[in-house]
């Protein structure tokens, strides 16, 4: 089973994080995060993956925990990782705000 991880870089600090396995081609299982650096620890912004038998999302508050799952039921995982990245790509901007508005209450 061919595991696959990459990095992509959106700005200083912004990355995401993309992990997949495949069997015959086909996406069996994947992990799209976002993460910010900032100081000496990184945040996990939002994340994308295929657990629990469905791809969704998973929106992270300022300590990791989750807060909402949006489900992806119509989707394969091949979709639902081109989707993820394609979201965070378009709308990290936005995830990132959300955060740092967590961190100064």
């Amino acid at each position: 089973m061919p595991k696959k991880y990459y990095t992509i870089e959106l700005a200083e600090g912004i990355e995401i994080h993309v992990y997949f396995d495949t069997l015959n081609g086909l996406v069996i299982n994947y992990v799209v995060k976002l993460l910010l650096w900032k100081g000496k620890r990184y945040y996990e912004v939002v994340r994308f993956d295929s657990a629990h038998g469905c791809p969704h999302k998973d929106i992270l508050d300022e300590k990791g925990t989750v807060v909402r799952k949006i489900w992806f039921e119509s989707l394969d995982n091949q979709q639902g990782l081109d989707i993820a990245i394609k979201d965070i790509k378009d709308n990290y901007d936005l995830y990132i705000e959300r955060l740092k508005k967590w961190l100064r209450k």
